[in-house]
C-alpha cells in the first residue's frame, strides 16, 4: 500500500461521518462514533499528505498519523456497544457483539503499532514529500 492511499481513507470516513451529520443533525456530534470518525478522517488525510509535520521542537513523522487513524478505527469499533454494557441493558447479542468487535479493534491496533513502527508485518510506501512546520 502507499502512503497516498490514506487519503482516499480519510476521504471516506469524512463523507461518512458528514453524512451522518447531514441525516441526523448536529446533535450526532455528541456521539463518541461520529466524533472518532471525524478524527480518524482527519489523520489519515494527515497521514497521506505530509511526510512528517513539525510543531517547535516535536516532530511527528506520517506513520504516527497513520497509526492514529488506526488507533481510532479500533476504538470506534466498541465504542458504540459500551453504553449498553455499562448500564446493563445489553442483550446477549450485544454482548457477545462487543466481544467480536474487541478481537477485531485488537487486529486494528496491532496494524497501527506495526506501521508506526516503520511496517515489518505491513509494508506501506512513503511517496509523500511534503513537509508541514519547518
Amino acid at each position: 500500500m502507499k502512503q497516498s492511499s490514506f487519503r482516499h481513507l480519510g476521504a471516506v470516513d469524512l463523507l461518512l461521518a458528514g453524512a451522518f451529520l447531514a441525516v441526523f443533525g448536529v446533535d450526532t456530534l455528541g456521539s463518541p462514533q461520529v466524533g472518532l470518525l471525524l478524527a480518524a478522517g482527519v489523520t489519515a488525510v494527515a497521514a497521506g499528505s505530509l511526510a512528517e509535520l513539525s510543531v517547535g521542537p516535536v516532530t511527528v513523522p506520517w506513520r504516527w498519523f497513520a497509526a492514529a487513524t488506526y488507533v481510532l478505527l479500533a476504538v470506534l469499533l466498541p465504542a458504540g456497544l459500551l453504553r449498553p454494557l455499562v448500564a446493563g441493558s445489553a442483550s446477549a447479542a450485544e454482548a457477545a457483539l462487543f466481544v467480536v468487535s474487541c478481537f477485531g479493534a485488537a487486529a486494528m491496533l496491532f496494524f497501527g503499532v506495526d506501521v508506526a513502527r516503520g511496517g515489518r508485518h505491513f509494508d506501506v510506501t512513503p511517496d509523500v514529500d511534503r513537509v508541514v512546520g519547518r
